[in-house]
């Protein structure tokens, strides 16, 4: 009996001893003095240099309006008189991306703004909103299937590049054959200037555009 007691004071003892010694462990290297002398402590060096500034370029073009598309693009090469398991491939691409209509602000001159005598009213002609270059979102936009002969997989092909144009150019197809893009521009470049131009003052606002 004598033993085991023994052995239990002693067990209690390491205890009280690993929670002081842990706590004083834990204590020191939450503090500063501990970071000045602990031999493994890390320090950061930043060789980061500042930003530069390459150019600084007015925006002269207004982007009333833009759509998003969705476009599903299947293209396949063959190759004449072999099978498509021996040589040839096929890609089913998935692209997503946007289209911006845009009113060029930067050709207005004096001309395209007419102000009444009394100031009262006011007409601007804007050119006709175009369709900008199509954007495809490359982290959205997807493979949805691939297959290729076995010739093919060991030689270099360009089909997902090919189908990523292919998308490009449907988007902007579509963007421009609709028109609701476009008209949609109109619409909110009048909102915006009528409400700008209404805030000056001017009573009447007429937007037109060019054709």
């Amino acid at each position: 009996m004598r033993f085991w007691g023994f052995v239990a004071r002693l067990v209690a003892t390491v205890v009280v001893l690993t929670t002081v010694v842990g706590g004083a462990v834990f204590g020191l290297s939450r503090s500063p003095w501990w970071d000045s002398v602990n031999p493994f402590a890390t320090e950061e060096t930043d060789r980061t240099g500042p930003s530069v500034l390459k150019s600084l370029n007015d925006i002269s073009e207004f982007h009333p309006a833009y759509a998003h598309y969705e476009t599903v693009v299947d293209l396949e090469d063959d190759t004449d008189n072999l099978p498509s398991w021996v040589s040839g491939g096929r890609v089913i691409y998935v692209g997503k991306g946007d289209v911006d209509a845009v009113v060029d602000f930067g050709r207005l001159d004096q001309s395209s703004v007419v102000v009444s005598q009394d100031r009262q009213s006011v007409t601007v002609t804007l050119p006709l909103p175009r369709i900008d270059e199509p954007a495809l979102d490359l982290k959205t936009s997807y493979v949805a299937d691939r297959s290729a002969g076995f010739v093919s997989r060991f030689q270099d092909s360009d089909l997902e590049a090919r189908a990523q144009r292919k998308a490009v150019e449907r988007m902007r197809r579509a963007a421009q054959g609709e028109g609701m893009l476009v008209d949609r521009a109109k619409e909110n470049t009048t909102a915006m200037l009528r409400g700008l131009l209404g805030s000056a003052g001017f009573s009447q606002v007429t937007v037109t555009f060019e054709r």
